[in-house]
């Protein structure tokens, strides 16, 4: 897909499918969310279903804590406005904060650009 602009224009964009990880593959080191990001994309929502705090990286190595998320916790970040984008080739990364969780999963959904 690449690059798209935002100025003066609408751009028809769809959801890609979701990416998911179970509880049990939760643990106290980063673990990957799915697969790599296929396309650039400027809105991403992310959602704890688990039961403990989870921290989040959304980068290329999943070395960088750059949001957490409390039970339950969600966050919709719509970058449009600002005119910035996440990477294609980045992922989604998560590991438990204190205790792995005995329940639940994590969603990642992005909005890209078609």
């Amino acid at each position: 897909m690449g690059s798209f602009s935002t100025t003066n224009a609408i751009v028809r964009a769809q959801f890609e499918e979701a990416r998911e990880t179970a509880f049990g593959s939760i643990t106290g080191s980063f673990t990957r969310i799915g697969t790599s990001f296929a396309d650039n994309f400027s809105i991403v929502y992310v959602q704890n279903f688990t039961d403990q705090i989870m921290d989040f990286s959304i980068s290329f190595e999943g070395s960088t804590v750059t949001f957490s998320l409390s039970p339950n916790g969600i966050i919709c970040s719509d970058m449009v406005s600002n005119q910035i984008q996440i990477a294609a080739g980045e992922s989604a990364w998560v590991k438990s904060r204190l205790t792995p969780p005995s329940s639940g999963f994590v969603q990642v959904s992005a909005v890209t650009p078609v």
